[in-house]
């Protein structure tokens, strides 16, 4: 189920690029909800093993790199937000990567992350599991 609603938010967003009418946390919410979703499938587990393997050939303690990146794409996603309220391409990537940095990273900042990406995930599912009636 989480890779159907990966497949859709990424869809919506890809249609919604060029529409200048919708609210920036529209975008914001899709991006985040999608990259949640990969997540939790096994192609976003893949990609944070391979993310895990690569930090740890670089340094010794490669998932506390990958917990120092995703702090430095959090912060780079807010300001960038916060800016001028719109989330531009760079806000978009880093919510969609948020998630899967998370997984791949450790610490408290990971398992914070990793609770907040499984639960709108898990919104997502049960959102859509009501709309089809399942």
């Amino acid at each position: 189920m989480n890779f159907v609603i990966m497949v859709i938010c990424f869809v919506l967003l890809w249609v919604l690029r060029k529409r200048t009418k919708i609210p920036w946390w529209v975008r914001a919410a899709l991006a985040f909800i999608g990259g949640s979703c990969l997540a939790n499938t096994g192609v976003g587990i893949w990609l944070a093993d391979r993310l895990r393997e690569i930090s740890n050939s670089l340094v010794d303690q490669g998932p506390v790199l990958v917990g120092g990146i995703a702090l430095v794409v959090a912060v780079i996603v807010v300001y960038d937000i916060a800016v001028d309220r719109k989330a531009d391409t760079p806000a978009k990537v880093g919510l969609i990567l948020l998630p899967v940095l998370f997984l791949a990273a450790v610490g408290p900042l990971a398992g914070a992350g990793v609770g907040l990406s499984d639960a709108i995930a898990d919104m997502g599912t049960n959102s859509l599991g009501k709309l089809i009636g399942g």
